[in-house]
């Protein structure tokens, strides 16, 4: 009579292999899905920071130089710029935020775009914004 041992032995191995195939197949999701939410994240703080850049030029009806001294960030007469480190902190190098004027083609009116970018260059937002600007009653 021969020992049923060695059929045994092949079909805990058999079972140990697809734990395995299993089990790397859950640290791929487990990876992929932890990516998409610091990614899904990020977005969601780069949408407040837009935000944020919007009403804070719109409080000052587009006076870029008076909203870098009161917010933060530089205004070189061409964009307003502010950085962000990695956890949205100031003044770091892993988020910036542009605002740039833009021409709305009406009178009164200004208008300018506040983008996102990551350190790598990748856009996570874009916003268009604008204001009434003030006349001069004079």
């Amino acid at each position: 009579m021969r020992s049923k041992a060695p059929l045994a032995l092949m079909e805990q191995l058999v079972m140990v292999l697809v734990f395995a195939l299993a089990a790397a197949l859950c640290v791929q999701v487990f990876v992929l899905s932890d990516r998409t939410s610091r990614r899904n994240g990020a977005r969601d703080r780069a949408v407040l920071a837009a935000q944020n850049a919007a009403e804070e030029l719109k409080s000052v009806h587009g006076d870029f130089a008076l909203a870098a001294d009161l917010y933060g960030g530089t205004w070189n007469g061409q964009l307003w710029g502010r950085s962000y480190d990695e956890s949205w902190g100031r003044d770091g190098d892993a988020y910036h935020v542009l605002v740039i004027p833009a021409d709305s083609g009406e009178a009164l009116l200004g208008s300018a775009e506040v983008t996102v970018y990551t350190a790598e260059g990748d856009v996570l937002v874009s916003l268009p914004v604008a204001w009434q600007e003030v006349a001069d009653h004079g």
